[in-house]
């Protein structure tokens, strides 16, 4: 997370779904992008590679902006408890089919291990990375977490988040928290 906010990305550490839709801003007219170029692009996901199949390469910029596109629009309208754009719904449900998996049982010194195999053409590997932020799309919003994501309150910040807290309100504390608990203190010292 460090990293990534060091290198001027907003992350909190999400779901790499929630972590791909914060990379707009939206409270700014136009919208800030926060991954402009295909270097900027290649970085946030070389930042995700932890969270990614090993067989996963890294995603041209345009289907990264695309698929961003759809899991912001389908994880505001959860946010928004409102019904979700059904060409959204179509794209993440296409992205997702084009990396498959399998699943094989193996025997180790340890005990049993389920072992995921992802498949995609050579020439597309990178829908193994993609794929991989639909699944993550697609548990949080058909798991429990679903009910606990939430828009950040600070009123210039419009990342979202999954609460783990029933308390936490700020997509991150060292940023938007910290600018909250300044403002207030400002405000009560200084008044208009």
């Amino acid at each position: 997370m460090d990293k990534a906010q060091a290198a001027g990305l907003i992350v909190a550490g999400e779901p790499l779904a929630v972590d791909l839709a914060d990379t707009i801003i939206t409270t700014t007219d136009p919208a800030t992008d926060l991954l402009p170029d295909e270097a900027t692009c290649r970085m946030w996901w070389g930042l995700q590679q932890d969270r990614l199949p090993e067989e996963a390469t890294t995603p041209p910029l345009g289907l990264t902006v695309e698929l961003r596109r759809a899991v912001r629009a389908l994880l505001d309208a959860q946010v928004a408890a409102t019904v979700p754009d059904s060409a959204a719904v179509g794209y993440v449900n296409d992205v997702a089919a084009r990396a498959t998996a399998t699943r094989r049982l193996e025997r180790t010194h340890s005990g049993w291990s389920a072992v995921t195999r992802y498949h995609a053409p050579a020439s597309r590997r990178y829908d193994i990375a993609l794929g991989a932020v639909t699944d993550s799309l697609i548990d949080l919003l058909v798991g429990p977490a679903a009910a606990r994501l939430r828009r950040c309150e600070n009123p210039s910040c419009s990342m979202l988040f999954v609460a783990l807290d029933a308390r936490r309100k700020f997509c991150t504390q060292n940023i938007c928290a910290n600018r909250t608990r300044v403002a207030r203190h400002y405000h009560r010292h200084h008044p208009s």
